[in-house]
Parts: structure tokens; C-alpha cells; sequence
């Protein structure tokens, strides 16, 4: 391949520059609206309407332990929008029905209490009228999840780093370390 291919000027083809530096950008935007609706992401996903959501941005971010979606079971969480820049941060997505979150929920709150380095946040995948794990939950929607409870953990600058098994380890590990 020759380099012209990748320093192409567009006004040696006919285009001026101002023509390709808006082309680009209208063709970007087009791909991901088209991306967005074959993914199920259009303008239907559900507006969060929790507490939580209404908290001040600096008591969220000073809160250690943060159920999301506690007032309203089951519901749709952006998960991104209460990581704590800083911190690494814990999101735990659970069912009362899963066997190992209502054990663990105790160990969990005594980490948040330790670990000042570390934000801990649970988004409960059940609906309350649902008896059993609530697969077909809209807190389920966006995430790829068969098997809860399931983990996933931010770095600092709020980039995920782990998730599923590595998290789940990982969390094992924290859970099995004398606390500090």
C-alpha cells in the first residue's frame, strides 16, 4: 500500500478540506445512530429515575456503599454515572435469589468501611414481583450476564479493568484479606 493512501490531501481529489472535515464527522454520526438502533440503544432506553440519581454529585462520590437502584428494584442503571473518580470502584449486580450476594452483603459494607481507596456499588437485578433471578430484569438489559452475582471493577480514572471471573477473583481475594 502506498503512503498517499494515508496522507491523502482532499483537495487533490476535488474535495476541499472544509468538504472532507464535514463529510467525516455527518458519515461518523450516521454509523453509530445506525449502530445504536441495531444494538436496542435508541431514544426508548429508560430514564433513570432513582434516588440515588438525585443525590449531590459530591455525597455520591464521598458515600463508600451505595445501593443504586435500592428504591426501585430491577430497574435500568448507568452504572458509569456513579463510579468515584479516584477510586477503584466495585459494581456488584445481584439477585436476593442468587445464593451468594445476601451472604456476602455484610462482608461487602465492612470492606467499603476499610478500604478508602474503594467504592463499592450494588444494583439489585429483581423486579419486586419476580420470584427467582429476574433474567429478562431492564437492570440486565445492556450487560451481557449469565451468572450473578456478577462483578465488575473500575480503576481510578473509571476505565473498566475487570470483569465476570478476574473481578469475581478479585473480590474473593479482598473478601479473604484481613481487614485493615
Amino acid at each position: 500500500m502506498s503512503d498517499s493512501m494515508y496522507n491523502h490531501d482532499p483537495a487533490e481529489s476535488g474535495g476541499s478540506v472544509l468538504d472532507m472535515n464535514l463529510r467525516y464527522p455527518i458519515h461518523a454520526l450516521g454509523t453509530l445512530l445506525m449502530v445504536l438502533t441495531l444494538t436496542g440503544c435508541s431514544n426508548d432506553l429508560q430514564v433513570e429515575d432513582l434516588a440515588v440519581a438525585k443525590m449531590p454529585v459530591s455525597e455520591m462520590q464521598a458515600t463508600n456503599y451505595l445501593p443504586l437502584n435500592a428504591d426501585k428494584p430491577g430497574s435500568f442503571v448507568t452504572v458509569q454515572n456513579y463510579l468515584v473518580p479516584g477510586k477503584y470502584t466495585l459494581v456488584q449486580f445481584f439477585s436476593p435469589y442468587d445464593g451468594v450476594s445476601p451472604l456476602i452483603e455484610q462482608q461487602l459494607i465492612q470492606l467499603s468501611q476499610s478500604r478508602q481507596d474503594l467504592a463499592i456499588r450494588t444494583v439489585n437485578v429483581n423486579r419486586p414481583d419476580v420470584q427467582g433471578i429476574d433474567w429478562q430484569s431492564p437492570a440486565l438489559q445492556m450487560a451481557r450476564v449469565s451468572k450473578l452475582p456478577f462483578y465488575m471493577i473500575f480503576d481510578p480514572a473509571r476505565n473498566l479493568r475487570a470483569q465476570s471471573r478476574p473481578a469475581e477473583e478479585q473480590v474473593k481475594q479482598w473478601l479473604s484479606a484481613p481487614i485493615r
